[in-house]
């Protein structure tokens, strides 16, 4: 995660102002007309406050009184339009940075590397992509017109100091506690609001898990254990909370204090000023009418320098996202060419998801094309990583895989990955229909093809026993659908793609006899005249496969067919004894008993 400067973030938010030329252009120009307008109608009052000291005992001429007022309830007329356009062209263009950042944002996490997603949490993930992302535009409405008040502000001073050096002063004593308070607070709002964001994110985080996993809460009883923790974790928000509040707000009282403390003071100088005729009357007026002019643009500022330290800390959690450096290349390398008659070879692999922490150790073996490999082994002997490297969803920490005579980071991802098919335990449906979650893998599918695909995975008896058929809606995950048909649409989306190579992590769910009998010729199906990988937990999945290699703690143990691993007594044999040849028996059984 990268350490940034103050002035880096702000380069980082003028890249996506600068890309908005127009608005900012626009924004530009009604601000100098706002500010321009806005210095000069408080003279325009000055002066018809001064006719009207002059004229006061003779109403005869009190039209001259009348210009300056009429003026200034023009310029004021005019300002208010100015601001008006001004705000507009303000939220435009504060909602197209925000609209390309967000953008930018989530096109960055859907292209990062798997590794991005096991190291940061899904909670903050969407904290950052959619309350930090919010936080900014509501911080930048305000923004522009701070900018406007402290020109405003710096024009007057200028032009105040000439009429009376003294008040101006007075009215700007008190401006440093402004900027005092707001560094004090500066190191304490950023800290506070690292700790909110976090225990925000950790909130959605909870959330989320227990939406996710609320069958199996509810078969272990968790209800109430879950809502404590949610409590518990709801309660250093609230707490985290409370103080960021703090930081934000302390200001306004402050203010308060400084206005009405620097308000006493002009009065009791001007007055004497003015008793001694040292200061004209108007004059004294003006800086009385322009107290709060002066002290709310530096409160604004104030107020929001604690906001802006906060906003900071937003900008670095949003640049991480953005500017992440392990966003893959889909594009870099080379196509992969048919390589139907290209074996696949896994030279010497290691890899780490950790450092330090080894999980595949010199692993070797070679995947001749159009046959079938079976991995075997223990649960956590590093099956699934092997899968996932071949997806090269992760890269080896040491060797290399293979295809003919190139290595696999040769090549395009987008080529590689159109090439490989990953049925994976994880079987995930998206909320819509069925017709929705088939043409996820292949827009341009069409029905005829969807259905030759489910007969062939054995999903078109069941899918038409359906009162909607393909355009039956499935809930979110697939819950209303069974694992086993769950699998066979997984199957069916794989052949949408038209893969070269199979892998396939045969799913573990229970299912009835004649269930498993459909999956198994779903699989047959699918692994069929393909290059097949098959992190294997059937017995006929391991006899049909050409190569078994069989992995323990993260190495390759032993590699043959069935019979000849059997023959060598070592570790397959001891894993037939136990598992698969009980498996056999046990599915033999089965089979009887339904004669």
């Amino acid at each position: 995660m990268q350490i940034s400067s103050d002035r880096d973030h702000l380069s980082f938010l003028w890249g996506y102002v600068s890309q908005e030329g127009r608005f900012f252009k626009g924004v530009l120009l009604f601000l100098g007309l706002n500010i321009i307008l806005s210095v000069i109608a408080p003279f325009l009052f000055k002066s018809a406050f001064s006719n009207l000291i002059a004229v006061h005992e003779n109403f005869s001429q009190f039209q001259i009184v009348l210009l300056p007022i009429f003026l200034y309830f023009s310029i004021v007329i005019v300002n208010w339009f100015t601001t008006l356009f001004q705000g507009m062209l303000i939220l435009r263009l504060n909602s197209r940075v925000v609209n390309n950042m967000r953008i930018d944002a989530f096109n960055n996490v859907v292209y990062n590397s798997v590794s991005f997603y096991s190291q940061n949490e899904t909670g903050v993930l969407t904290s950052a992509l959619t309350n930090d992302i919010q936080e900014l535009y509501d911080t930048g409405n305000n923004f522009a017109f701070i900018v406007a008040n402290l020109i405003k502000l710096f024009a007057l001073i200028i032009i105040l100091f000439f009429f009376s050096p003294i008040l101006t002063v007075i009215s700007l004593l008190l401006f440093p506690t402004f900027f005092i308070v707001g560094f004090l607070l500066r190191k304490y709002q950023r800290r506070v609001e690292k700790e909110w964001r976090r225990n925000f994110g950790q909130v959605n985080q909870r959330f989320s898990e227990n939406m996710r996993a609320i069958t199996i809460s509810k078969a272990f009883g968790r209800e109430q254990t879950n809502i404590a923790q949610f409590v518990q974790t709801n309660e250093a928000t609230y707490k985290s909370s409370v103080k960021r509040a703090v930081g934000i707000f302390i200001i306004g009282p402050i203010n308060d204090f400084m206005r009405n403390l620097s308000l006493i003071l002009i009065l009791m100088v001007g007055s004497f000023q003015v008793s001694t005729g040292n200061l004209s009357l108007d004059t004294f007026y003006l800086f009385v009418f322009l107290i709060d002019f002066f002290h709310e643009p530096a409160a604004g500022l104030a107020r929001n320098y604690t906001r802006f330290q906060s906003v900071f800390a937003t900008i670095e959690r949003v640049r991480n996202l953005i500017d992440d450096k392990n966003k893959e290349n889909l594009e870099l390398g080379v196509d992969l060419p048919e390589f139907v008659d290209e074996p696949i070879l896994v030279d010497h692999v290691d890899f780490e998801y950790e450092k330090g922490k080894r999980i595949l150790n010199d692993v070797s073996f070679k995947i001749n094309p159009n046959k079938k490999v079976a991995l075997v082994g223990h649960t956590g002997a590093g099956k699934s990583t092997l899968a996932h490297l071949l997806m090269r969803f992760y890269e080896p920490t040491h060797g290399e895989i293979i295809i003919g005579a190139n290595s696999f980071l040769e090549y395009k991802l987008q080529s590689l990955r159109q090439n490989f098919g990953l049925v994976s335990q994880s079987l995930f449906l998206f909320k819509g229909t069925l017709r929705d979650n088939l043409r996820f893998v292949n827009p341009t599918a069409t029905d005829k093809v969807i259905w030759e695909v489910l007969e062939v995975v054995q999903a078109k008896e069941f899918i038409e026993e359906l009162a909607e058929g393909l355009d039956s809606i499935v809930a979110e995950g697939g819950k209303n659908l069974s694992a086993g048909q769950r699998q066979m649409i997984s199957f069916a989306r794989v052949l949408l793609t038209k893969p070269e190579v199979i892998i396939l992590d045969e799913a573990t769910s229970s299912v009835d006899l004649y269930t498993e009998s459909k999956i198994q010729q779903a699989t047959d199906s699918l692994l069929s005249d393909r290059t097949a990988v098959v992190i294997a937990h059937r017995l006929t999945t391991i006899l049909n496969s050409d190569l078994i290699v069989v992995i323990e703690k993260g190495r390759v143990l032993e590699t043959g067919s069935h019979n000849e691993l059997l023959e060598r007594n070592g570790v397959y044999a001891e894993l037939y004894q136990l598992y698969f040849q009980s498996q056999s028996a046990k599915y033999l059984d089965k089979i009887k008993t339904t004669r």
